[in-house]
């Protein structure tokens, strides 16, 4: 599998990694974003600091509590969207692909929201 194979998806697992290398799981929705994938959470969540440690994310397609693997896993790298404007871009994305359960969950300010980014691993 490849990172467009993704984009269509409902739920993903994201996979990210403490400082000892123990990876942690979390079901998160996914959408295309220019050359990447984009998933969005709180600022304060804990993949957040692990995004920051250690860029290092692994993913697969599973069902919406995260119980079931559905597809092959595909190690990417991970970095925050610190640009307001791409932010925005990028949750408006997420937002427009999830519809009315996005408008529920991903209500307030994005000042409070995290979109982290997912790319192909270079070397």
């Amino acid at each position: 599998m490849d990172l467009k194979d993704f984009s269509n998806v409902e739920y993903i697992n994201l996979v990210t990694y403490k400082k000892d290398k123990t990876p942690v799981t979390t079901p998160v929705w996914v959408a295309d974003f220019s050359d990447s994938l984009v998933v969005t959470t709180s600022i304060n969540a804990g993949k957040v600091k692990r995004v920051r440690n250690n860029g290092k994310a692994t993913i697969y397609t599973t069902n919406q509590n995260g119980s079931k693997k559905l597809s092959e896993s595909l190690d990417l790298e991970a970095s925050l969207i610190e640009d307001g404007d791409m932010k925005k871009q990028a949750a408006d994305t997420i937002r427009k692909k999830y519809g009315m359960m996005a408008k529920i969950i991903m209500k307030g300010p994005d000042i409070n929201r995290a979109i982290i980014k997912l790319e192909e691993r270079r070397g």
